[in-house]
C-alpha cells in the first residue's frame, strides 16, 4: 500500500508497504517532549491560502506532481537547494537528508514564519523522514491549530494513522482534507488505497479513475486501478492496466501477486507462474502469495 505526503512548496511521497489490521494501542503523539521555545512569537508573516503550491514541471505522468515532489528531477530538486526561498530550502534540504541544514534554516525563520501552517508543516515532515512520527505529529498539529483547514497537515495526519493502522483516525483526516478545493489529489489518492486495504473496490475505483482522467500515465494511479479491478474480478481491464505497467515494478507485491492471479483468470497458466516466482513478497504479501501457488500450482 502507498500513502503520498504532502510537503507543501515541496512536496514528497512516502510508501508503505501491505498493512497489517493489527490495532495499536499507542497514540502516536504520546511521550513527545516539546519545550515552550518551540512556540515563540516575534513579528510573524501573515499567510495567504494557495501561496505554496509546488510549480512542477510534470506533463501529466504524475497525478500528484504539483503537491508532491516524489517524483520530481533531481535537476529540479538541485535548482532549488540552491534557491533563495527559506521554506523551500529547508524542505527540499529535508528531503535530501541534509537535517543539519534543514533545522538551521528552521530556527533562523523561526520567529518571521511562525504564523505558516506551511512552516509547521514542513518541520513535521522533516521529523518524519527523520523517522520521528510523534514528533511529527504534533508539528501537523500546530498547522493545523494555525490553519484549521491547511489540507496539507490534514492529509499528512491521515498519512501517519494510516502506517500505524489506526486507519478511522486516518479516514477522519483525509475526510477533512477532502472538504478543502486545494491539494485535493492528494487525500483522494490516500483516501482510495485507504478504501482499497479494506477491499471497497467499488469505492477506489472511481476516484482511480477520476485521478486517471487528471493524469492518464501515473503509474501508481494506474496500478490502484488495476487492483480495483482485480478486486471487483473484473479480469480484462485489470489485465489492461498492469500490462502496461512498466517490467521493474512487477516485482512489486501490490504488482506481482495480483497481475499473476488476472494471468490465470484469463486463462495465461504459465505466464502467471512466472508472474508469481518472480515476485518480491513479506508479511501478509508473503502469506497471499503461498495462496495463490496452491491455486495457480508451483
Amino acid at each position: 500500500m502507498k500513502y503520498a505526503l504532502i510537503l507543501s512548496i515541496l512536496l514528497a511521497g512516502c510508501a508503505g508497504g501491505p498493512s497489517s489490521k493489527k490495532a495499536i494501542e499507542a497514540d502516536p503523539a504520546a511521550g513527545v517532549e516539546i519545550s515552550n521555545q518551540d512556540f515563540a512569537k516575534k513579528k510573524p508573516i501573515a499567510y495567504t491560502p494557495g501561496q505554496d503550491h509546488y510549480d512542477a514541471k510534470g506533463k501529466g505522468d504524475n497525478v500528484l506532481l504539483s503537491e508532491s515532489a516524489n517524483n520530481a528531477s533531481a535537476a529540479e530538486m538541485k535548482e532549488i537547494l540552491a534557491g533563495k526561498d527559506p521554506l523551500a530550502v529547508m524542505m527540499a534540504s529535508c528531503y535530501d537528508r541534509d537535517y543539519q541544514r534543514a533545522f538551521g534554516i528552521a530556527e533562523a525563520i523561526f520567529n518571521t514564519h511562525l504564523k505558516l501552517p506551511t512552516y509547521w508543516n514542513q518541520v513535521a515532515t522533516c521529523y518524519l523522514l527523520q523517522g520521528n512520527e510523534r514528533k511529527a505529529l504534533l508539528f501537523y498539529n500546530k498547522a493545523i491549530e494555525v490553519s484549521p483547514d491547511y489540507v496539507p497537515a490534514l492529509n499528512n495526519i491521515g498519512v501517519i494513522y494510516g502506517k500505524n493502522q489506526q486507519d478511522q483516525k486516518a479516514q477522519v483526516a483525509l475526510q477533512r482534507a477532502l472538504k478543502n478545493g486545494q491539494f485535493t489529489r492528494t487525500p483522494r489518492y490516500n483516501q482510495a488505497h485507504l478504501l482499497l486495504n479494506y477491499g471497497l473496490a467499488d469505492k477506489s475505483l472511481p476516484i482511480f479513475q477520476g485521478l486517471s482522467n487528471e493524469a492518464p500515465n501515473d503509474v501508481e494511479v494506474r496500478i490502484g486501478l488495476a487492483n480495483s479491478f482485480a478486486v471487483l474480478a473484473r479480469w480484462e481491464e485489470a489485465w489492461e492496466q498492469f500490462s502496461l505497467v512498466p517490467d521493474k515494478l512487477r516485482r512489486r507485491s501490490d504488482v506481482g501477486l495480483n497481475m499473476s492471479l488476472a494471468a490465470y483468470r484469463l486463462g495465461k497458466k504459465e505466464l502467471a507462474k512466472d508472474l508469481l516466482s518472480a515476485t518480491e513478497a513479506e508479511g501478509l504479501a508473503k502469506r497471499y502469495a503461498n495462496e495463490l501457488k496452491r491455486v495457480i500450482g508451483d
